[in-house]
């Protein structure tokens, strides 16, 4: 009896256009789909922030390091040895600053490097930026390759030793160009202009406070 009813119940439903409450197998399916979407969306928006605010305390760290050590050469006629810009326990730097700060993730200190001898009149600061679409991120900078984001004194020279490294992960062209002051490796003579044949860019990029020469894309 109950069945009947029901059947009349929907035959009534599908003549005036309505359904059967609840979902079929597809609607669920579509449903769970943009719902998975729109959360993987929200994620990657989140890391990308997370990575931007990382980044920006990156900067700020360097640049309160920086200030520091020039204070500190104004002092001592010579910018400080590295062993003493670390920041654990990171007092070092007194009274010019009163903590070194760390990487906000790894915890370590800033890649800091002067120039050899007893009297650095130089140095560079090297860190690795988190969000690869920053307009500072500049590859295969320092030591290995491992930095992609750079600042140092005036006179520093401030050239990465390898190419940097196109979107498809590149291969080493033998060509630099100038990119905000410093000399970095391109893909190949033909991504941008003017471009040099030695690591070096022959010294015409300028500095990151007065970029000269510029590679323009061609």
């Amino acid at each position: 009896m109950e069945k009947e009813k029901l059947k009349r119940q929907n035959c009534i439903w599908s003549v005036f256009g309505y359904r059967n409450p609840g979902f079929t197998l597809v609607e669920l399916v579509i449903v769970v789909s943009i719902i998975s979407f729109l959360v993987l969306m929200g994620m990657a928006l989140l890391r990308l922030q997370v990575f931007k605010g990382n980044d920006a305390r990156r900067k700020s760290d360097i640049k309160k390091i920086q200030v520091a050590i020039e204070e500190y050469e104004k002092d001592n006629d010579c910018y400080p040895p590295s062993e003493i810009v670390v920041c654990e326990p990171g007092d070092s730097l007194r009274p010019y600053i009163d903590k070194i700060p760390c990487d906000p993730v790894s915890r370590e200190s800033y890649y800091y490097e002067p120039k050899s001898g007893a009297c650095p009149n130089w140095y560079i600061l090297y860190s690795k930026l988190e969000n690869e679409k920053d307009g500072d991120v500049i590859y295969g900078l320092g030591p290995g390759g491992a930095y992609n984001y750079v600042a140092g004194s005036p006179n520093a020279p401030l050239s990465t030793p390898g190419p940097t490294p196109t979107g498809g992960g590149g291969s080493e062209s033998g060509y630099w160009g100038c990119k905000s002051g410093i000399c970095a490796g391109i893909g190949s003579r033909t991504e941008c202009s003017p471009n040099y044949t030695s690591s070096g860019c022959s010294g015409q990029c300028g500095t990151p406070e007065n970029p000269m020469n510029e590679c323009v894309p061609i």
